[in-house]
């Protein structure tokens, strides 16, 4: 008999969105396990080998190996540099038309190897049996990964856009930060505010155009939303998937308990566990210069807009209200 197919929460968008906090708060509902971003799992994982969610290094991590030898017989059976070549292969961005066009004959683009969709298939169906979860939640954003990813066979595919104030997005990726997780000193990788601006229109126009018609399985949500309504946002996600949850990980209204997780990939504050008091980031309205905030509000302006965010934002960050049906 044919297994049941493998529910993939996928959380879509820009990078530096606050995508991996929601991961983590997903993770700890009730047949959910936060995956990380599993797109990384070939080159950050098994390559660079840096550390999983739970401290250890990612080929040192129980949870992995068991994973890794149901899926392929053990991590010296996967050959981590061909998977990588494959994925760059077929989920480059420039693939995107392609996959727009295929979207609505609904089949894959030629420029995606089977060898690499049968890889993608094995890998979350192993997650779900060694877990025993109801739902994976991937954070990998990319849109192109997660049209793949829907194309796959044994996956059932529901995602979740998550949009943030592109300023914001902005600052997080000039500013310097620690990454820990290659277990030796040394920062995550940071853009420019042309190169910012130009990915965060172009991964959430992208994410939009492949997933907006797909009914009942595509939300979109504004960051700065789900800090305000943290336990709202984490209820409709949860019941975008069709799962019941009974209990929700609030100690609080904005105080959330993570235990330790096995995230594959993801900004630093996956390796936090314990109670985390859920704060709107605004640090950007006060220390970004007036001229980088025009600068990247003359670059996004209409999808800025389309998202409800003002052209000026108040430096009181005070200007959140509902946000508009896209």
């Amino acid at each position: 008999m044919s297994q049941p197919s493998v529910k993939v929460l996928y959380i879509a968008g820009s990078g530096r969105s606050g995508s991996t906090l929601l991961d983590n708060i997903l993770g700890q509902v009730d047949g959910f396990f936060s995956a990380g971003e599993i797109h990384y799992l070939w080159e950050r994982g098994l390559i660079e080998n840096r550390l999983c969610g739970c401290g250890r290094r990612f080929r040192d991590c129980p949870l992995w190996q068991s994973v890794l030898k149901r899926a392929f017989g053990g991590t010296d059976a996967v050959d981590a540099a061909e998977i990588v070549r494959l994925q760059t292969g077929g989920t480059r961005f420039r693939h995107v038309p392609l996959m727009l066009l295929a979207q609505r004959r609904g089949v894959l683009p030629g420029s995606t190897s089977r060898a690499y969709v049968n890889t993608l298939a094995r890998v979350y169906a192993a997650i779900r049996s060694v877990t025993g979860c109801s739902v994976i939640v991937d954070s990998s954003k990319l849109p192109s990964y997660g049209f793949v990813l829907g194309k796959t066979p044994g996956i059932d595919l529901y995602v979740a856009q998550l949009v943030r104030d592109p300023r914001a997005t902005a600052y997080s990726w000039k500013r310097r930060k620690v990454q820990p997780d290659r277990g030796t000193f040394g920062y995550m990788h940071r853009k420019g505010l042309l190169k910012s601006a130009a990915l965060w229109s172009a991964w959430n126009a992208t994410s939009e155009a492949l997933w907006r018609r797909a009914g009942g399985r595509y939300i979109w949500l504004r960051y700065e939303d789900f800090i305000a309504r943290p336990r709202e946002t984490v209820r409709r996600i949860v019941e975008l998937t069709g799962e019941g949850a009974s209990r929700l990980p609030f100690v609080a209204e904005h105080e959330v308990w993570l235990d330790t997780n096995h995230t594959v990939a993801g900004n630093p504050v996956r390796l936090k566990t314990g109670a985390v008091t859920l704060r709107a980031d605004s640090e950007w309205r006060s220390r970004m210069t007036p001229v980088d905030q025009a600068f990247i509000t003359a670059l996004t302006w209409p999808l800025l807009l389309r998202y409800g965010y003002p052209t000026h934002a108040p430096r009181d960050g005070g200007w959140e209200g509902p946000a508009p049906a896209p």
